[in-house]
């Protein structure tokens, strides 16, 4: 799961919010680009995955969660591993910050964009839907703690629940996801992607829902354009856990990506702790 993201991410990552004729004439999934705004964000993922390893090693090592924590544990992974991508707003508070407690007051978390819905898939690996659906609104009110942002990461968690327990010969996705919200969305791709939360969901759950190749979704998703990584990121996080998708990916993907402390190894060995412990109760 954080292994197809990081893909994703460092492959969209190339492609973020860049002209649409230059993601048509590139996007052949050959190679890896530069980042138009990072130079130094090349085979590497960025803030999106980032964030879910915070939210995944949370998952490992806490059974109850509240806002400190979920703050404390950004800060941990951010200020052990800095690395571009974050917004503005979001890199200055972490950079700023020592704990979680400094960090909820050094964050304003009035936002409306993707961020909330980008690292919460990991939380879809709960047995207990309720239980997702707190978790996933109480890590977003730490940055995100507007009404779209906590749908918006409710959503994804969602969308990872409903995979990781093969819940797909019982209803649809979207299904799934208005019963449970009690909200209908509209799940349609609006191109470019925009990267508040809403318009990020509504095209990744409408990409998802019928793909059954992830090679297909990570092009299709980029060819969207807009903010390709955070939505190609999730597509592949989303589609590692669907069960009638081909998982076929070209094999530069997997060997240029980067792979020292924090890299290929490490997210094989996390995803590795995360199904083993969450598997068992299912």
């Amino acid at each position: 799961m954080l292994l197809e993201a990081s893909i994703g991410d460092a492959y969209g990552a190339g492609f973020e919010f860049r002209e649409l004729d230059f993601i048509h004439e590139h996007n052949d999934l050959t190679r890896y680009f530069e980042h138009g705004y990072y130079s130094d964000i090349y085979k590497k993922y960025t803030d999106d995955t980032q964030m879910a390893i915070a939210i995944s090693e949370l998952l490992l090592e806490q059974s109850d969660w509240n806002e400190i924590r979920v703050a404390d544990k950004f800060v941990e992974v951010f200020q052990r591993d800095k690395r571009n991508g974050y917004s503005k707003r979001v890199y200055a508070a972490l950079d700023a910050s020592i704990n979680g407690k400094e960090l909820l007051r050094n964050l304003n978390n009035g936002s409306n964009g993707n961020g909330s819905a980008m690292r919460a898939y990991p939380i879809g690996l709960l047995n207990n839907v309720e239980q997702v659906l707190e978790f996933a609104k109480i890590q977003a009110q730490v940055s995100h703690n507007t009404e779209e942002g906590i749908i918006c990461a409710q959503r994804i968690a969602l969308a990872a629940h409903y995979y990781f327990n093969k819940l797909e010969n019982s209803i649809s996705l979207i299904e799934f996801l208005n019963e449970t919200l009690k909200v209908k969305g509209d799940f349609r791709v609006i191109s470019p992607i925009d990267m508040h939360g809403y318009p990020t969901t509504n095209a990744v759950v409408k990409l998802i829902s019928h793909e059954t190749s992830i090679r297909n979704c990570l092009k299709t998703s980029i060819d969207c354009g807009g903010d390709t990584d955070t939505v190609a990121a999730l597509c592949m996080a989303l589609l590692s856990q669907k069960e009638n998708c081909s998982k076929e990916l070209p094999a530069f993907l997997f060997d240029e990506l980067e792979n020292a402390q924090y890299g290929r190894d490490f997210l094989i060995d996390l995803d590795s702790l995360l199904i083993k412990k969450f598997r068992l109760h299912t």
